[in-house]
């Protein structure tokens, strides 16, 4: 008894919750919670350039640096760890958000984050295929905007990717060695610490490294309920970042015991007390400084006020997939085209913000059981997460993860992901954050919070591409983003969700689903039932088109190549042309993976933080 008493205050204490502190949380997320219903987003950064009242320190730093990153996101947060580990290297560290929140800590309310200020609040442009359900057909198109970037904010899923996205990339990138998956395993490996046991393969994970991945505790009966059933079609239950994908498995997550383990919390915070790093949070990039070809500087906004700060050695541009374009853009690297049309000097000609992929999940399907799971009130719910146990140490309930490819071998690169969400997160809340209209919304409310299950449907490897341009040379402006969505010419990606949804019905007959008396869910779709045989495949097409949105894996926007007519770094991500210029973030993936990018973002970080040392003699 004394040893489980020593284990619960070790538990307490590690998550820096008490007792005390079950109430003030519980009305903290109640707040959170309340707040993101009435949030409106912003529709430009005019924030950026007001002046605090009252403030009178000036925001912009003296002297010179090093190296300047721009972004603290997946990447950033890497870099600024690991740079800063040549004590030689003075390093600025510039993020556009604030500090990050308390309650980013919680991978159980980030979805509510999306409607704060911790957000960009961007949208996509119009879509005709996709986006139907959402208001104005425009999909919302979250990105973090805090210390830490979008690792803060996402679902936390910890999914690499199949070992041949990376031996791909290799060969795509024009010949370029170094991004097979042997050569990029062991940055994989480098900032992981495994804190998982459960079907794990041991020579593919990291343990001593700074950012924990682990697996919740499971849902009583659901979990293994979603992994027997995936074991009635034919799945194996393995590690699907290890030797072979293919098959099923409880979710991995950043999780550091029941904290999200961000880039900020893994390597912006145990940096911040060293002599060399300069942390600016709330300083706008809004120019790269370029002088005879080469990177010298950046141009920032903080409080209102502009600051030049110049780098003596490189500036690392690692704002994101959606934002580093932008910044390009500005300082007039790009396509030529599109910054003449915003009256933009050209001092590179590259294709910046095009060749845009994204994956996008139909989260549509849907199981009623007749169990109830987590009917429990927020405060009990807040006392189980200081406790290390579900429902809130995964986003939005999810419990299992599953791989299906429906061309290729079993092991070669699957065309769709399924995860589940699952209870007590399936809400109108999801609804109105996924930005449906109200139509929708109410459609959602058809569902029970406590008994139903979402299988969500991912489209891994989609052929349509998008664009990042420019409203125009104001960094005032939004960028505009459109990802161009189910446009591919051969109806290859509708294909492939709609087999998704085919392998999703077939859950309904396993036996499996059938003990647990679990069984199709439909939801109403107006646009679609008004037009369509309820479950045909038109209607599921056109439900596809209707509540399908984006994961926000926005890559391949400053994509990775050898000719600086398709790609705009080259294989150490050196803008092509410029010296002293990297880009460091999901753009230069020069093609999606079999996963979700924040992952793959830290192994790019960590691979390139060791290519800058040798670069500059360490």
């Amino acid at each position: 008894m004394l040893v489980k008493v020593v284990l619960y205050l070790l538990a307490l204490a590690v998550s820096g919750y008490g007792q005390e502190d079950y109430h003030t949380l519980a009305r903290k997320v109640e707040q959170l919670m309340e707040d993101a219903r009435s949030y409106v987003y912003p529709v430009n950064n005019e924030r950026f350039f007001q002046r605090e009242n009252g403030t009178t320190e000036d925001p912009c730093p003296e002297g010179e640096f090093d190296f300047i990153i721009v972004g603290t996101g997946s990447a950033g947060g890497v870099l600024a760890n690991r740079l800063t580990e040549i004590e030689d290297f003075r390093v600025l560290a510039l993020e556009a958000g604030p500090e990050t929140p308390e309650l980013s800590d919680m991978l159980g309310m980030h979805i509510y984050l999306h409607r704060t200020q911790y957000n960009w609040g961007y949208n996509t442009t119009v879509q005709q295929n996709m986006c139907l359900g959402s208001r104005d057909q425009r999909c919302p198109y979250p990105r973090g905007k805090m210390l830490g970037g979008s690792s803060s904010i996402n679902f936390g899923m910890y999914v690499r990717g199949h070992h041949d996205d990376f031996n791909d990339w290799d060969e795509m990138a024009g010949g370029n060695a170094g991004w097979s998956y042997d050569d990029i395993l062991p940055y994989f490996k480098k900032p992981e610490r495994a804190t998982f046991t459960s079907n794990i393969d041991r020579e593919y994970h990291g343990f001593d490294g700074p950012q924990a991945t682990g697996i919740p505790n499971d849902t009583p009966l659901l979990t293994q309920a979603l992994v027997d059933c995936h074991i009635d079609l034919g799945k194996t239950e393995k590690d699907y970042n290890g030797m072979d994908q293919d098959g099923v498995s409880r979710l991995q997550f950043f999780l550091d015991r029941n904290i999200r383990s961000s880039s900020n919390h893994a390597f912006i915070n145990p940096a911040r007390n060293r002599s060399n790093l300069v942390v600016s949070p709330d300083s706008y990039v809004t120019q790269i400084l370029i002088e005879e070809e080469a990177a010298v500087g950046v141009k920032y906004v903080k409080n209102g006020q502009e600051c030049l700060v110049r780098a003596t050695r490189e500036v690392l541009l690692s704002a994101g997939a959606v934002n580093s374009p932008q910044v390009l853009m500005l300082s007039g690297i790009g396509p030529k085209e599109e910054l003449a049309r915003h009256d933009i000097d050209v001092i590179a000609d590259l294709p910046v913000g095009q060749f845009m992929q994204d994956h996008q999940f139909f989260p549509g399907v849907f199981y009623r059981t007749n169990r109830t799971f987590y009917n429990t009130s927020i405060e009990e719910n807040v006392k189980l997460w200081t406790e290390n146990k579900r429902p809130l140490t995964p986003s939005l309930g999810q419990q299992t993860i599953s791989f299906w490819n429906f061309i290729g071998a079993n092991d070669s690169q699957p065309e769709i992901e399924f995860f589940f969400f699952g209870p007590p997160m399936i809400t109108s809340d999801i609804a109105l954050i996924l930005g449906y209209t109200d139509e929708y919304i109410e459609s959602f409310n058809q569902l029970q919070r406590h008994s139903d299950i979402s299988v969500n449907i991912e489209l891994l490897h989609p052929r349509s591409r998008g664009s990042i341009t420019l409203q125009s040379k104001n960094p005032l402006d939004f960028p505009v983003i459109d990802p161009n969505y189910f446009s591919d010419p051969e109806g290859i990606d509708m294909d492939n969700m709609y087999k998704g949804v085919e392998v999703a019905l077939r859950f309904n007959d396993t036996p499996t689903f059938k003990n647990l008396q679990a069984q199709l869910f439909v939801i109403p779709y107006p646009n679609c039932d008004s037009q369509y045989e309820q479950l045909s495949k038109d209607w599921w097409i056109c439900a596809i088109k209707t509540l399908s949105t984006t994961l926000f894996h926005p890559v391949s926007t400053t994509r990775m190549g050898e000719d600086p007519k398709t790609s705009v770094v080259d294989a150490n991500l050196k803008v092509h042309g410029i010296e002293n210029l990297r880009v460091i973030d999901a753009g230069i993936f020069p093609d999606h993976i079999s996963g979700h990018p924040n992952a793959a973002v830290i192994m790019i970080a960590e691979k390139i933080s060791d290519v800058i040392k040798r670069d500059h003699g360490y």
